[in-house]
């Protein structure tokens, strides 16, 4: 059997401004050899570049709007509250369904954001960073799970002491960890590939993503919180990480046929943080837009709420992931107390608040309005929409760094500028464009600190306590290399919406009229395209609602601990 036709490898962050100068000195082989033999160049994520929103568009070739998967969270109908996505949130067929449906056999390991896995006619699927643990139904089918189990053990999702790296031989061992996890996926990619072959497969590694954010500030000299310390130990483990994977790249490609099409891509791309701390919420209420409760409090609650935030913030930088989870699903009710306590979205008066972040995410900084009739307490009027939004994006340009004088904020987006479709009016009214050079970040307002400034600028010192070192970029990658491709030949233009049509039309496909991605035909040879043009058919048949999906407050707990640990959620 001459399977697999198309290998994809996800490479969850990977960005060309760290693989083009490790090809360049020799450091990554393999993905200098599909580089050199194939078809390679930026790939545009969906934006904001958010884990949930981009690899879900991967799948789907459709924009957010059409999708319904915006970012980690979504807002719970009829409340301010949110709640975490996973694939029940997605409306859209991908094209894992497509092919699946039209007999072409598939399989996909570890994507994020595919929990629960789909029940595919004709493959297999293993979910990824959504999974809310080793215990949950998160391989279909069901009988695959205990032949991968004999393969390589308990399959983890976690890493050990991440979120709480505040010694040197802690950030040790989750580097290790990330490493034993790689090796996991790589066995269970292997075992795939020789047991279960498919026409089209996908295996996904997370860690590039991870090192990025946790390990940048060793190996950048320039880095506003770099240690010269301790970057003797740690400044090549974000260079370690990639040969890793491209090491396993180059195990895939021996184990397929020479003549299958060989993809490498990434969600989106990565880069340093910035030092520039934007505090969204005590930004809106100094003009007047968001209104705190009353504090009228005794001094007494004053100092619990003090002491609660404290305890919160004790607990998120001492326990491990597991004991967090454990926390989490006992306790959900004291964890949703605390968490109230210290991000301040429970001291918000949404009887006067016209415009509110929620905060409780490190990213992405958007801002929602409270209008009548979307809002359970809404106070914005059609009439007075645009002209809010106007004032907003007008104030947030007058915010500039004092050094430079240039803003803070390049870019404000109005939803309907980068969301179309059905689904669109669930987006926030305005995302914040924070993923350029320079950047910013946010962090929690609270009611005390509103006189204070928005604008914070970071004391260029090492770090204290965990956190970010580095975040995500607009552009990702892609490198492909096949019998139907150009040779040694540079894209430009291309999106990671294009994917799902491109690898439809590569499998002889027609494509959905309702797709937002085109078929990437530079990619591919002039007499190739001759003999195969693009066919297209009517829309697909995507689902009108939430699959409804949703978790338990105990799996909710769960995938909660895992994005603190990770860093996406405050």
């Amino acid at each position: 059997m001459n399977t697999p036709k198309l290998l994809i490898v996800g490479l969850d962050s990977a960005t060309l401004d760290l693989i083009n100068p490790w090809i360049q000195q020799g450091l990554l082989p393999n993905l200098a050899r599909l580089v050199q033999g194939g078809v390679s160049g930026a790939l545009q994520s969906a934006i904001p570049p958010l884990t949930p929103p981009a690899w879900t568009s991967f799948m789907t070739g459709k924009n957010p709007g059409k999708h319904g998967v915006f970012y980690f969270l979504e807002p719970q109908p009829g409340s301010y509250a949110m709640r975490y996505v996973n694939a029940g949130s997605r409306r859209a067929r991908t094209f894992f369904r497509a092919l699946s449906d039209a007999g072409v056999t598939v399989g996909a390991m570890n994507i994020p954001f595919t929990f629960p896995p789909e029940e595919l006619k004709n493959g297999f699927q293993i979910s990824g960073m959504d999974t809310p643990s080793s215990k949950s139904p998160f391989i279909y089918p069901a009988s695959l799970r205990t032949e991968l189990e004999d393969v390589v053990g308990k399959i983890s999702f976690d890493i050990t002491h991440l979120g709480f790296m505040n010694t040197e031989e802690r950030r040790a061992d989750v580097l290790d960890e990330m490493r034993r996890i790689d090796e996991q996926w790589m066995a269970i990619g292997l075992h795939l590939l020789e047991k279960h072959p498919a026409d089209v497969m996908m295996f996904t590694f997370m860690s590039i993503d991870t090192v990025q954010h946790h390990f940048w500030q060793y190996m950048d000299p320039n880095h506003f919180l770099h240690d010269p310390v301790a970057a003797k130990r740690f400044g090549s483990a974000v260079q370690e990480v990639y040969q890793r994977l491209d090491a396993a790249v180059g195990k895939f490609v021996e184990r397929v046929p020479k003549d299958t099409t060989v993809v490498v891509v990434s969600d989106h791309g990565g880069g340093p943080t910035s030092d520039r701390v934007v505090y969204l919420n005590r930004f809106l209420a100094q003009h007047g837009l968001l209104k705190y409760r009353a504090q009228k409090s005794s001094a007494l609650k004053r100092l619990k709420q003090g002491v609660q935030r404290a305890v919160y913030s004790l607990l998120q930088g001492s326990l491990g992931p597991a004991q967090k989870k454990f926390l989490s699903g006992l306790l959900p009710g004291m964890r949703e107390k605390f968490e109230g306590a210290y991000t301040s979205f429970a001291d918000i008066d949404w009887t006067g608040t016209k415009a509110y972040c929620s905060e409780v995410l490190a990213s992405p900084p958007s801002i929602w309005i409270n209008r009548v009739g979307e809002k359970p307490s809404g106070i914005v009027k059609d009439e007075e929409y645009e002209s809010l939004l106007a004032f907003i994006t007008e104030k947030i340009a007058e915010m500039k760094d004092p050094r430079t004088g240039k803003a803070v904020i390049p870019r404000v987006y109005r939803r309907n500028e980068i969301f179309q479709g059905p689904y669109a009016g669930e987006a926030p009214d305005l995302v914040l464009d924070w993923w350029g050079e320079e950047g910013f970040s946010i962090s929690p307002s609270f009611p005390e600190d509103s006189a204070k400034p928005p604008l914070e600028i970071r004391e260029h010192a090492p770090m204290k306590e965990p956190e970010w070192g580095g975040t995500h970029r607009l552009q990702g990658i892609l490198v492909t290399q096949g019998p139907a491709l150009k040779t040694g030949v540079q894209i430009e233009g291309a999106r990671l919406m294009d994917m799902a049509p491109t690898l439809l039309y590569l499998m002889g496909q027609k494509v959905p009229a309702d797709m937002d991605g085109r078929v990437l035909l530079d990619m591919f040879d002039p007499e190739f395209v001759r003999q195969h043009p693009v066919e297209y058919e009517a829309a697909s048949n995507d689902p009108a609602g939430p699959a409804g999906a949703q978790y338990s407050a105990e799996e909710a707990g769960q995938v909660e601990e895992r994005l603190k640990a990770l860093g996406y959620i405050e």
